[in-house]
């Protein structure tokens, strides 16, 4: 039999129409086509409307001559929704038909396969702004709710199928349930949710060897997935031993550590604190590792560290030019202002008293207003260039960009954007001393327009400069991630 008139409504977004055709014929739900798919495994796959999905769901039955739920289909059926990311509408059918969360393909349990593969349906593959993850935790709020709610249906349907399957008393089972592939899969993505819940209801899994891969430990740190690595610290015993191994070629864990990673990199401004983030990796790896592993060759007689000095030679090269050019860049607006303040502080508004030399408006508050932002605003400034030269002479050897430089750059822009504000602040001061008296409402939309460059560079380089100070000052304990 071909499509009905529903398989074709059911992949748009009408759900009128869907309900005026099975209120007509309410048997339409179950027809099959060539393929033996109902209209509820095309609404699926067209992956448009969230409701047209439910309504199928609500209205479908595993009655003949579908059986969509305990057919041939209901594996295709479960993947594709569970692709789709409709996992609160999965966790319902799951509900009502257990069977399904047990189903299998080669590559182990279908759900967690394909959950796997999908970081993004996770709170741990969270990739949102960093406006968003501000307002991420706060309830109710419509801008990320979606997402949210993607994230926690996603956990509960692992944790659901996981306890599926532990009620069996068959080992054989949940041991190909819950491949290699899905732990190798889940720990490269670093969902460490999938990982963290597995765990629980299979211990043996943290023991799970990946061929030219090695273990969990070995494949978290060639991907770069702190919280998986983060998780694995939480049992400091199982780490210990799992930090033990050494692959054929001789290479230890930190050997792994060494390697360069570029596509872990894209999401971290400027190669300065690329290579930072890389060193901080290989510095924490190798406090975990053994002592002994520190200058332990490989098959090419390289230790770990001259492994990752050899690896990271082109980003260090780019982490140079990258902190010449932005020192130089900044070095040019810190002189500009450092320039026009001093101009600013010798030649004061209104002038200065004929007979005694003082200036006119110093009894004035709003002068004094002036003479100190114009101060600090040359203070800062010159801070900011001296910070900036500094890293112009610099040395840049490796371990300067763990601490010693990215210290320099933020000191050196905070003290610029610094300078900024004081320096409009002087302006406005300035603006209002010299027309109070003729213009005093022009000093007002002129003032606020002196905010305009201080707002747009706050709200432009604001992430970024956060982003820095939690780079090189955050925490980097790896012990975070509760197991149990």
């Amino acid at each position: 039999m071909g499509c009905t008139c529903l398989h074709y409504v059911a992949m748009g977004e009408s759900v009128s129409a869907a309900k005026a055709l099975v209120g007509k014929n309410p048997s339409l739900t179950q027809q099959t086509d060539f393929k033996g798919f109902t209209p509820l495994i095309y609404s699926i796959t067209s992956a448009r409307c969230k409701e047209m999905v439910w309504y199928f769901v609500l209205n479908t039955t595993d009655e003949r001559p579908g059986c969509p739920f305990s057919g041939p289909s209901a594996s295709q059926l479960v993947a594709l929704l569970t692709a789709a990311g409709f996992h609160d509408i999965t966790i319902y059918l799951l509900q009502l038909y257990p069977n399904l969360a047990t189903l299998t393909d080669s590559n182990g349990s279908l759900i967690l396969n394909v959950l796997s593969k999908m970081p993004s349906d996770f709170p741990s593959g969270n990739k949102l702004g960093y406006w968003k993850r501000c307002i991420y935790h706060f309830p109710g709020i419509k801008l990320v709710r979606e997402a949210k709610l993607r994230h926690t249906s996603a956990v509960r349907l692992v944790e659901f199928v996981c306890t599926q399957v532990s009620t069996t008393n068959d080992s054989q089972f949940w041991q190909s349930f819950v491949s290699a592939d899905i732990v190798f899969n889940a720990t490269t993505s670093g969902i460490v949710e999938i990982l963290r819940v597995c765990f629980q209801f299979f211990p043996d899994l943290v023991w799970t060897h990946i061929p030219n891969e090695g273990f969990v430990a070995q494949i978290a740190i060639k991907n770069r997935q702190e919280k998986v690595f983060s998780l694995l610290c939480k049992m400091p015993i199982i780490c210990k031993f799992l930090m033990l191994a050494i692959d054929e070629s001789q290479n230890t864990t930190s050997h792994v550590a060494a390697r360069f990673a570029s596509s872990q990199l894209a999401s971290i401004s400027g190669a300065a604190f690329q290579m930072q983030k890389e060193l901080q990796w290989f510095k924490e790896v190798e406090k975990w590792d053994h002592p002994l592993h520190k200058e332990l060759k490989n098959e090419d007689g390289k230790t770990p560290w001259q492994l990752f000095r050899e690896e990271h030679e082109p980003l260090l090269e780019e982490a140079k030019n990258w902190m010449k050019d932005t020192s130089n860049s900044c070095m040019l607006v810190a002189t500009l202002i450092a320039t026009v303040v001093f101009a600013a502080s010798i030649t004061v508004p209104g002038g200065n008293n004929q007979e005694k030399g003082f200036p006119i408006y110093l009894s004035d508050n709003t002068f004094m207003v002036f003479v100190v932002s114009d101060t600090l605003a040359l203070f800062s400034s010159m801070v900011s260039l001296l910070m900036f030269l500094s890293i112009l002479t610099a040395h840049y050897a490796e371990e300067d960009f763990l601490r010693r430089l990215p210290e320099r750059i933020i000191l050196g822009l905070a003290s610029l954007f610094f300078a900024i504000v004081t320096a409009m602040i002087a302006f406005g001061a300035a603006l209002d001393l010299l027309l109070r008296d003729r213009l005093k409402w022009v000093s007002i939309p002129i003032s606020l327009l002196a905010c305009v460059p201080v707002a747009l560079f706050a709200m432009l380089q604001l992430p970024l400069f956060i982003q820095m100070i939690m780079s090189t000052y955050g925490s980097r304990k790896y012990h975070r991630q509760s197991l149990w």
